[in-house]
């Protein structure tokens, strides 16, 4: 549901990696996004892609976000799985994002089917991924496969409430808000998780122009004198504290 103007407005501004001259974003440009996913992590990914499109079952949805009203509350599997946000090249972004930085803990809001999940995890086995979902019959499905995973912890929540019970010392590397679209509703999770983030931690905010309010909200985020790092690739935003470094935002072709 992008907006035609937004887009062109980015493609304006979108700078490859030699208008760049901040380090830490050269080197994402430069060696992060040119990260390749190897042969076994595309077949893993082709074989489950295939499986989640051929599926016919339906379930019911309880969609706690600013989701599609118009395709209601029971939707089959592989309707779900076409209209996922994280497959293509935003799902490579999350492989290549977990494999560069390598981050020890990894949290995501919004497990949906598990697409993103599974980029994430095939990124780097090693890390730590909490990943939360509201809608117990989509989770169920994802766990179909995720449950195969090490290293991968699945929970039935809303969003709120895990933020809300998470221990006061529990910190992430990265953090991966894929869910809800709604500019309000993302500004106030950003806002509950900076206690549970740290200097360096990244942002990863899925679907920044899925309507007015998640552009208002970003353009907010941008703008916030706690991130001093702010990278628009179009559809996702990433955003770092980073405060030992000037405020900079950089508007990336990809």
């Amino acid at each position: 549901m992008f907006l035609p103007l937004e887009y062109i407005k980015y493609r304006w501004n979108a700078k490859g990696r030699h208008g760049i001259h901040s380090p830490f974003v050269y080197d994402f440009t430069d060696n992060c996004l040119r990260i390749q996913l190897s042969k076994a992590d595309k077949d893993e990914l082709s074989k489950r892609f295939r499986a989640l499109a051929r599926d016919q079952r339906e379930i019911e949805i309880q969609d706690f976000g600013a989701g599609s009203k118009k395709l209601g509350n029971t939707r089959k599997i592989s309707l779900i799985f076409r209209m996922s946000s994280s497959r293509g090249k935003y799902g490579e972004l999350l492989y290549r994002l977990s494999k560069h930085y390598a981050p020890d803990s990894i949290l995501e809001l919004g497990t949906s089917l598990g697409i993103g999940s599974t980029y994430l995890n095939l990124g780097n086995t090693e890390s730590i991924l909490t990943t939360v979902e509201a809608c117990k019959n989509t989770r169920s499905i994802a766990q179909e496969s995720l449950s195969k995973k090490k290293n991968i912890e699945s929970v039935l929540s809303t969003f709120s409430d895990f933020i809300a019970h998470l221990p006061k010392e529990k910190q992430f590397d990265l953090i991966f808000i894929d869910g809800h679209h709604d500019g309000a509703a993302l500004l106030e999770y950003l806002d509950q998780l900076q206690a549970h983030a740290h200097d360096e931690t990244l942002f990863i905010l899925d679907d920044i122009r899925w309507s007015n309010s998640m552009v208002s909200a970003w353009e907010k985020i941008v703008a916030d004198s706690r991130f001093h790092l702010s990278m628009d690739l179009f559809r996702v935003g990433i955003v770092a504290r980073r405060s030992h470094q000037q405020k900079e935002h950089f508007v990336i072709r990809y």
